[in-house]
């Protein structure tokens, strides 16, 4: 909340890093002295899935994830697919490649530090269409549980103007093939 609130009646509340558990109603209510309510007013926080889309080629694509820093060192960060299948896992502070389904595995990596950055995204090499789909990353503790949801697509790479050939520009070609021409009997 910000400072001098009384003065300038600004009672606004501001939420770092919001994620999926974040998704609910919140109460400010305002008491006089005595106990008694002045005002009251209800917000409801909605909080919209992240949805990145890359076209097929590309050599890594970022899900993105940041929450509060200094994280407690029994914290695990789990990425699942949409099939609930590891994506990747960090526990124990380290990476639990066993964990990791093969389809992901050696394609997948986190940043250094993750629990004193907050900074949770996972980065996906090579990522083709059958990677489309809906990705949470779950963060939990002895002390806390978070939530992030990204919806990821993977378009068909569309085929490169130097991959085709043009007829027209073929007598300038320093290719032998010759071309074919309509021959009468």
């Amino acid at each position: 909340m910000k400072r001098n609130l009384l003065k300038t009646g600004d009672l606004s509340l501001t939420l770092k890093y919001p994620t999926d558990w974040d998704k609910k109603t919140y109460t400010c209510t305002v008491y006089s002295k005595e106990g008694n309510i002045l005002m009251k007013k209800d917000v409801k926080l909605q909080v919209k899935d992240c949805q990145v889309e890359v076209e097929e080629g590309v050599e890594s694509v970022q899900l993105p994830f940041r929450t509060i820093g200094d994280l407690p060192e029994d914290t695990t960060v789990e990425w699942l697919d949409s099939n609930y299948r590891t994506v990747h896992e960090y526990k124990n502070n380290s990476e639990q490649p066993g964990e990791q389904n093969q389809i992901y595995r050696d394609r997948t990596e986190m940043k250094e530090d993750l629990l004193k950055t907050g900074d949770l995204s996972l980065t996906l090499k090579h990522p083709t269409v059958r990677d489309t789909g809906t990705y949470v990353c779950c963060v939990y503790s002895s002390n806390i549980w978070r939530e992030k949801t990204v919806m990821f697509k993977v378009r068909k790479r569309t085929q490169d103007k130097d991959e085709t050939v043009d007829i027209r520009n073929r007598s300038s070609s320093t290719d032998p093939t010759p071309l074919m021409a309509d021959q009468s009997v």
